[in-house]
């Protein structure tokens, strides 16, 4: 993938992690949580992240933002490789880059008051000046009354909390937010205000987003493009209106037709893709393709080569054997790509 010009460029990242239980016979001893990963993202855009639980989503999150140190590969934001930064290089380039956690209790200090919460990363960046008047005008940005500085996290409902996590996310002025699944744990109606909340910023402040979730109506929603994860490996990426009509990989395919459709007269409403088996342990990975043992179009190849990230379409970005098959591609995921 060429990068020029994007505000954040991941490259072949991987992310192990050493693995001290019982292994099959000459498996390795090693959790490949995310493995090969590569994409972008520009500014003022959003890229969604989405994938079943325990494919890696998070902790992709955690690498890029050097949280947990990557095993390989480069973070580069404005052309700048964090994985290869420390120490005061790595604090300045990471207040750019803030972070959005899934829950908003445990993410907040329940010790501290909103005031000390939010204003903790201005006085860690020595930004003290008229610190009231920007404690003020951050917790107006998202919703809330100057009122609630003198609160603990405890004092409030789910959604005000994490009203409270993005206005400290946005205390330093990010140019990009890693939102990890920020609505998921918060009531259906919650939810809908703190999207919309997350639209309005970024078209105020213009923000780039990398927007985790396991929701797909809600990345649909939000997310200008889409990839789709795997068992830590990016298996489809491209523009969200043309992947959401017209998936061209089985993984995803089996994803969107999970969503329940609201009229069962519609024809989606009639076909239900039931994937087969469990996922893989990510200890000892199946060869090949890593879903051919789910995939209900697998076939020898399949089982054999492992496929490679290639762009079909222009934006278009799959990794499928199918792609390679025309004679094997089922009807679902016809298309005509430009090779």
């Amino acid at each position: 993938m060429s990068a020029d010009n994007h505000l954040l460029d991941v490259k072949n990242l991987k992310k192990y992690f050493p693995f001290h239980g019982k292994v099959a016979a000459g498996a390795e001893r090693i959790v490949k949580a995310v493995d090969d990963v590569s994409f972008w993202v520009d500014a003022g855009e959003t890229l969604g992240l989405v994938g079943e639980s325990g494919c890696g989503k998070s902790t992709l999150a955690r690498a890029i933002l050097q949280l947990s140190r990557p095993t390989a590969g480069e973070v580069l934001f404005r052309g700048e490789n964090l994985a290869a930064l420390d120490g005061e290089k790595l604090r300045r380039a990471r207040r750019e880059i803030q972070m959005i956690f899934q829950d908003p209790y445990a993410s907040l200090n329940p010790r501290m008051m909103v005031k000390e919460i939010i204003s903790e990363p201005l006085r860690n960046y020595g930004q003290k000046e008229n610190l009231n008047g920007r404690l003020e005008e951050l917790l107006a940005t998202v919703g809330l009354d100057s009122s609630a500085m003198f609160r603990y996290p405890h004092e409030f409902s789910g959604g005000q909390r994490q009203r409270i996590g993005i206005a400290r996310a946005l205390a330093l002025n990010p140019a990009l937010v890693v939102a990890d699944e920020p609505a998921s744990a918060l009531d259906v109606s919650i939810q809908a205000q703190i999207l919309n909340l997350l639209q309005e910023l970024q078209a105020r402040l213009g923000l780039s987003y990398l927007f985790i979730s396991h929701d797909l109506s809600v990345v649909s929603l939000l997310s200008h493009r889409v990839a789709v994860m795997y068992l830590g490996e990016i298996v489809e990426l491209g523009p969200t209106a043309e992947l959401f009509p017209r998936p061209w990989h089985p993984y995803t395919e089996a994803l969107l037709a999970s969503v329940p459709e609201p009229d069962p007269r519609a024809e989606r409403a009639k076909t239900r893709i039931v994937l087969r088996g469990d996922v893989p342990s990510p200890v000892n990975r199946p060869g090949g393709c890593s879903f051919h043992p789910r995939c209900p179009y697998a076939f020898k190849r399949c089982q054999q080569e492992k496929p490679p990230l290639k762009e079909y379409s222009p934006g278009r970005w799959v990794s499928c054997h199918l792609l390679e098959e025309p004679g094997r591609r089922p009807t679902s995921l016809q298309h005509q790509p430009n090779h």
